[in-house]
């Protein structure tokens, strides 16, 4: 009785979480799990009502805990002053390192998970993903050093965009300081 009084979804979640830590997304199991809380398989479909749903719930919380977290201290959080060069270095180094800590190669493990977890996977990624674009936009726009004429041609939204994807391109390349897309932008955004 003494485990069933301490599980919680918070507690499934951080124990798959610190599974996935360890052996990959892809060897993620319901089994693995409930083993690690003590409790047998039945008692995590109180939770969750499939591994999907495990799988999704630990794609939020590594986003939540490696981009969302700490307020204004978050990766992705916007700094009065900051350059979009600047705040895409500082981002960029907080993800590559969030990143190599949960696994190097979790984002090929997803590869290896069936259709519907891959897909709430991407799910939980884009709800993240849109608050990152979201962070840029906003830097870009408070960014008074970027050449007005740039943006007249590519507003700030799509801007965001191609940075984010490029940001998680290069990382993903092994550039984890993402060396030649902010020295691209640099060129490109800045009147010199």
């Amino acid at each position: 009785m003494g485990n069933k009084a301490a599980l919680s979804r918070d507690a499934i979640v951080e124990a798959a979480y610190q599974r996935t830590r360890t052996d990959g997304l892809s060897s993620l199991s319901v089994r693995k799990i409930a083993q690690d809380c003590g409790v047998a398989v039945g008692t995590l479909y109180n939770y969750f009502p499939d591994k999907a749903s495990l799988v999704t719930a630990v794609i939020q919380h590594f986003w939540t805990s490696a981009v969302l977290a700490g307020g204004e201290s978050a990766c992705f959080s916007y700094r009065e002053g900051e350059n979009l060069v600047a705040f895409c270095r500082r981002a960029a180094g907080t993800l590559h390192c969030a990143l190599s800590e949960f696994r190097a190669d979790w984002l090929g493990d997803a590869s290896s998970l069936d259709a519907r977890t891959r897909q709430k996977g991407r799910d939980a990624e884009r709800e993240c993903f849109d608050h990152i674009r979201r962070s840029l936009s906003r830097v870009i726009r408070a960014d008074s050093n970027i050449d007005p004429a740039f943006l007249a041609r590519v507003d700030a939204d799509r801007l965001a965009a191609f940075v984010w994807t490029g940001m998680l391109d290069s990382l993903r390349a092994g550039d984890p300081a993402c060396e030649v897309l902010l020295f691209t932008l640099e060129r490109a955004l800045y009147r010199r």
